[in-house]
């Protein structure tokens, strides 16, 4: 039974949200209530089952399954990773992790087998209220399930930059079987792999050493909108933290929750200015682009592009991306393509952002480098 077969409307914190049918509701509605940057923990017989499941009822075989060409987003939070990712993924080609497998990650591909084959699903806007809707089977900005791939504390802050030498081969093949238990959940069958969470975007170094021939489109937005919407994030994100927290009766974390990918110098920014000044998430924006510099000389496949430029001609610049990653254009009939690419830029919230002048004197120079009038 599918989302179209039979809706049911519920509130949850103001949020319309649609469940699939009772057993969706029943198994899945903590899980949209209590959703966060990390995921809640299924219950344990839940996970004990799954696991048993895909272990004991699943024919999952994975030697065969290439990693050709994998895709990558690198960018900083907020800015307009998710829209595009939303975009490329209606891509009949492209395989992803998709929210439901980021949620079970013990055992992503009977969570996915079962949510499709009993249309367990519930739809409805994410946590960040900021328009975009998301589903068990909509790509996940996968945070939980890198962060467990590179052993990422993410209440830890930390300068300690990723090394490919440091990656151990347990390490390098769980990241390799994550893909392709991805690959192997969207029909295996000439599949590529794309991924998007701006915590991998210290890891392009690593990401690249593991994947030579991989595509990274690296996604840049004028930092006077994005290092405003990355404090906003910052401050919905534990605002939500300190709501869940009082539902389940927990203590919230000793220190703040940082949403900001772990670059060189996040801790000096955080210790000089704090995590809600519009100086550190200015500082990142500038030094995000240091990074890929850094690494830049030895990415043999890497895309710049600006979210106002997929805004002001979307259909130019997806046809730019999809050639510069190796796929043929989406066919017409592609319904689904088309819904999205008519809805770039189509929002149901406003942002009321400020500080523009002290963002421009810390980013004046790159931004005029990406073509960002100060003025």
């Amino acid at each position: 039974m599918t989302m179209e077969h039979r809706k049911k409307q519920v509130g949850v914190e103001g949020l319309n949200v649609s469940y699939s049918n009772w057993f969706a509701k029943h198994f899945l509605r903590s899980t949209f209530e209590n959703q966060w940057v990390i995921p809640e923990p299924l219950p344990r017989a839940v996970a004990s089952f799954l696991r048993w499941y895909e272990k004991r009822c699943m024919r999952i075989d994975l030697t065969d399954i290439p990693i050709d060409k994998p895709i990558f987003i690198i960018s900083l939070p907020r800015c307009g990773s998710s829209m595009l990712q939303d975009i490329l993924c209606t891509h009949p080609k492209l395989a992803y992790t998709t929210n439901i497998m980021d949620i079970c990650r013990s055992a992503p591909c009977a969570a996915d087998h079962l949510r499709r084959k009993f249309g367990l699903n519930i739809s409805g806007e994410r946590f960040l209220k900021d328009s975009v809707i998301v589903d068990g089977g909509t790509p996940a900005d996968p945070v939980a399930t890198w962060a467990d791939l590179f052993g990422e504390d993410y209440f830890e802050i930390s300068d300690r930059q990723p090394d490919i030498d440091h990656l151990n081969t347990e390490r390098r093949e769980a990241i390799k079987t994550t893909i392709r238990q991805a690959i192997w959940c969207h029909g295996s069958a000439g599949r590529r792999f794309f991924c998007k969470t701006p915590m991998l975007l210290p890891y392009l170094g690593v990401l690249n050493a593991l994947f030579p021939d991989a595509k990274f489109i690296h996604l840049i937005r004028d930092p006077r909108q994005g290092a405003n919407s990355m404090r906003k994030v910052y401050r919905i994100s534990n605002e939500r933290l300190k709501e869940i927290r009082s539902r389940q009766g927990r203590p919230l974390p000793e220190e703040p929750f940082i949403p900001y990918p772990r670059l060189p110098r996040i801790k000096e920014y955080l210790e000089r200015y704090g995590a809600d000044d519009i100086r550190t998430t200015a500082s990142l924006w500038n030094e995000a682009i240091d990074v890929v510099d850094r690494y830049r000389p030895d990415v043999r496949h890497l895309l710049e592009v600006r979210y106002e430029d997929i805004l002001e001609n979307p259909a130019g610049k997806m046809a730019e991306l999809f050639a510069f990653c190796e796929l043929e254009a989406p066919a017409k009939d592609n319904l689904a393509y088309q819904e999205k690419l008519q809805g770039i830029g189509v929002v149901h919230h406003k942002n009321r952002y400020q500080d523009f002048g002290t963002i421009t004197e810390i980013c004046r120079e790159k931004m005029l480098r990406y073509s960002y009038r100060p003025d």
